[in-house]
């Protein structure tokens, strides 16, 4: 009985841990999120679709540079 605290404690630590993991970006999204302001800054006059840079960047990031 005396040991509610310490587990409810222990439960807390890891519900918080865990909340971080999942909230912290994936390295691929870092990635697109780079490779896409690179590739509207390079477009800046342009008018481009999002989904369509997004799409791009998704291909360099995973290693499918052509087009």
């Amino acid at each position: 009985m005396g040991n509610w605290p310490i587990v409810l404690a222990l439960i807390a630590g890891s519900i918080i841990i865990a909340g971080a993991v999942i909230a912290r970006p994936s390295d691929f999204r870092q990635c697109i999120e780079v490779i896409s302001s690179d590739i509207e800054r390079a477009n800046a006059t342009a008018t481009l679709d999002p989904r369509d840079v997004e799409a791009q960047a998704a291909k360099i990031c995973a290693g499918h540079e052509g087009n």
